[in-house]
């Protein structure tokens, strides 16, 4: 029982922070002074390897969700490279994405393993 309640708090963090990831790719790229078509098209780039995965996250399909961590990794060090510029802020939501998936993952399993033995 103790697995099943921490995979439902991870996965509720983890629908949390990949919201605000979302939003903050949109709200940082609006803030540059690119335009209106150079805006939605960043945006684009940078958000729609991520929005590939939503149904990952709803569904809960924990191969793809490893999937994005690893994609998140590649966030992560393009994050890393300009921390002078865009501040810490983004790095920090990739952080918790990314450990809340992994731990989500991890605790969905240990909770399938611990009904199968009940």
């Amino acid at each position: 029982m103790l697995y099943q309640q921490k995979r439902k708090y991870s996965r509720a963090i983890s629908l949390a922070a990949y919201i605000a990831l979302i939003a903050y790719f949109a709200i940082s790229t609006l803030s540059h002074p690119y335009g209106v078509v150079g805006s939605v098209v960043i945006i684009g780039l940078k958000c729609f390897p991520l929005l590939g995965f939503a149904l990952a996250m709803y569904k809960q399909h924990l191969r793809q969700l490893a999937w994005m961590c690893f994609v998140l990794l590649i966030y992560f060090t393009i994050e890393i490279m300009y921390v002078p510029i865009n501040g810490i802020l983004g790095a920090f939501i990739i952080s918790l994405l990314f450990i809340t998936t992994m731990l989500h993952i991890r605790w969905h399993n240990r909770a399938n393993e611990e009904l199968k033995a009940d």
